[in-house]
């Protein structure tokens, strides 16, 4: 069969039937190696061994568990190791992942922040177009657009509820007043003396016209605005006199305001004006002709 034998110790081992040596393991307990040998008298021949021993099954068993022993060993402390590395990878993979998703909330917030913006730039570009069309300029001129007399004509083709004038001198309108919806009224605020009379400046003619239409007239001499008002909505403030030099000869200038919270504080102007002024009556009007 042959023999296992320990290059250090000496120590031997008898093959049993069926038994190579791939069957074990050929690291002695000793530190040596265990090699083949087919003939064991060869240990008879050293001198340096005076005895020589056997190894029993028992012994090659223990070899091999000391050498599993230390196999497992060897494996336990690589493994160690290898958790280590991947607890560091894992604190890595950790610390990656945070600041993936700080980088994902940030992006988040920067893409908010973006639709905010674009919601912002959207209303405000809405609040210009709406700005745009609550204040126009307006003038009197031979070669313009848009004419005061224009915007208070056209303004006053849309009245609904109330209009409302304040002009030192009224000798140019008064078809313009005609028309209105049923339930309309007409206050009127203007200058009535008894030289603007004379000097034709006060169309004593028109503002009768214009009392036979329904309209409240009342005088204050010291009024210098010029103002018509629709609805509460529209404001028509400008340098022209509802004359006919003042709407289409001089050169005038002014803005129509549909600016709701604006025209509201010209509307408490033209009330108190109104709460100051004096009626004007069919016997006042007679007296002076």
């Amino acid at each position: 069969m042959g023999y296992l034998i320990c290059n250090k110790c000496k120590k031997y081992y008898e093959l049993q039937p069926g038994e190579t040596t791939e069957d074990f393991d050929l690291d002695c307990i000793c530190g040596g190696k265990l090699e083949f040998n087919k003939d064991v008298n060869i240990l008879k021949g050293d001198k340096d061994n005076i005895s020589i021993i056997e190894f029993s099954k028992k012994d090659l068993d223990l070899i091999k568990k000391l050498r599993s022993y230390r196999s497992d060993e060897t494996i336990i402390k690589t493994l160690k190791v290898e958790n280590e590395v991947l607890k560091e990878k894992n604190n890595e993979i950790k610390d990656d992942f945070v600041n993936l998703n700080k980088e994902l909330i940030d992006r988040e917030e920067l893409i908010n922040q973006i639709r905010e913006l674009k919601q912002e730039n959207k209303n405000l570009k809405g609040k210009l177009v709406q700005n745009a069309e609550k204040y126009k300029f307006v003038v009197t001129s031979s070669d313009s657009v848009n004419t005061v007399y224009g915007e208070i004509r056209n303004s006053l083709a849309e009245a609904q509820n109330e209009v409302l004038v304040c002009s030192p001198w009224i000798t140019y309108l008064v078809n313009e007043f005609k028309g209105f919806p049923q339930g309309v009224k007409l206050k009127i605020i203007t200058n009535f003396r008894k030289e603007d009379v004379k000097r034709g400046i006060t169309d004593i003619d028109k503002l009768r016209a214009l009392q036979d239409l329904g309209a409240e007239i009342r005088y204050n001499n010291n009024l210098h605005a010029k103002i018509v008002f629709i609805d509460g909505k529209t404001a028509i403030i400008s340098s022209a006199n509802l004359t006919k030099r003042g709407l289409s000869v001089n050169y005038e200038a002014g803005a129509v305001i549909k600016d709701l919270e604006k025209v509201q504080e010209a509307v408490k102007f033209f009330n108190g004006v109104w709460k100051e002024s004096k009626i004007l009556t069919p016997e006042l009007i007679r007296k002076y002709v």
